[in-house]
């Protein structure tokens, strides 16, 4: 299946640009799978008491896709016929595991009972379930890429794997550490919880926050809110950091550059996180009539605006780039011609004298 579907493509498309999109289709297929058994459990927000949030293996389908938009320019495939077998064996499994992890209660059952078994708070939350699906996901794109390209392909699709990778250690830690038990996370929940206050303050709004508690003295009810780290978005807040850092370090742009760019897109990612909060609060003093409500919108709004942010920040800076880039081969446009003017000048006037001497004699 797997040669006669290389046979097919290699037709029509160049050799990279086939495999670089045949890396990226079966990588997303076995998540489509999943997505068409189970639709309802692919939400924007993180995974709590009775709901999943798999969106999220949306966004790591999206980074390397991004990424093979390069790759592909500057790495061949080698695909042998033991390579090939690989890839069908990895994508054999993908399939079979995310297919049963959407809809076959016994092997659902199984894995939180592996949970259970290792610690893991499973029976309350759904991060153990959501940590095995992140476990899955990066074992296979980083199987399937190195399958493909070799290993040194993980370099080139490294920003997927390591947002991948990242979701996996959030969830481990919430999994085995639930509610506020991680000092140092909860610190940051914490310190998202003051930065709401503060913008309250400054809007003239009756929400309050003070260590993990937000109070919204809303229009239609109060409400109390205990914090903790997962809820507010911290893990989104330090992943997608890290990814804006990966993703300036693979500019072609001088150091000096990379480090601003990773510090602006830093500074805007934690930033976006302590206002998406606050909207959801505002989303509380003005609309929500119940807790049960405050939550819903909290759930909708999700997770899709460190996408959006990450799409906007990357068209900014490859904006930035184009024109210094345009500026610079205008300057260098220019340095030569500059240059054979003065350069005639100076020929010119060993000549002249020369004449002059001539004339005088």
């Amino acid at each position: 299946m797997m040669q006669s579907l290389t046979g097919s493509l290699g037709a029509r498309l160049p050799h990279q640009l086939k495999t670089a999109d045949l890396l990226l289709v079966l990588s997303a297929i076995p998540i489509l799978v999943a997505f068409a058994l189970a639709p309802e459990t692919f939400g924007l927000s993180w995974a709590g008491f009775g709901k999943l949030g798999r969106g999220g293996l949306f966004f790591v389908l999206f980074f390397l896709g991004f990424e093979l938009m390069d790759f592909r320019k500057t790495v061949e495939p080698s695909l042998s016929r033991v390579r090939k077998i690989a890839i069908a064996a990895l994508f054999v499994l993908a399939v079979l595991y995310f297919g049963a992890i959407a809809v076959v209660q016994p092997f659902i059952d199984a894995v939180y009972g592996v949970g259970r078994f290792l610690g893991a708070s499973g029976e309350v939350s759904n991060s153990w379930l959501m940590a095995t699906d992140y476990l899955a996901l990066t074992l296979y794109v980083a199987g399937l890429a190195i399958a493909f390209f070799g290993i040194r392909a993980i370099r080139g699709v490294v920003t997927a794997i390591v947002f991948s990778a990242g979701m996996l250690m959030m969830y481990l830690l919430d999994a085995f550490f639930p509610y506020g038990s991680l000092g140092p996370l909860q610190f940051w929940a914490n310190f998202v919880v003051a930065g709401v206050a503060v913008l309250s303050k400054v809007f003239g709004l009756p929400i309050y926050g003070f260590s993990n508690t937000l109070t919204i003295l809303g229009k239609h009810g109060t409400y109390r809110l205990f914090v903790f780290w997962p809820s507010v978005g911290v893990h989104s807040m330090l992943i997608y950091s890290l990814v804006m850092v990966l993703l300036a370090a693979k500019l072609a742009a001088p150091a000096k550059r990379k480090i601003l760019y990773a510090i602006a897109g830093v500074t805007g990612t934690v930033f976006l996180n302590v206002t998406r909060i606050f909207l959801i609060a505002y989303y509380g003093y003005i609309y929500a009539t119940s807790g049960a409500d405050l939550d819903a919108f909290h759930n909708s709004l999700g997770e899709f605006l460190f996408p959006v942010w990450i799409l906007v920040f990357i068209l900014i800076v490859l904006n930035i780039e184009g024109r210094l880039a345009a500026s610079a081969r205008h300057a260098a446009a220019l340095t030569p011609a500059a240059s054979n003017t003065a350069l005639g000048h100076r020929e010119l006037r060993p000549s002249h004298t020369v004449g002059s001497s001539l004339n005088g004699a």
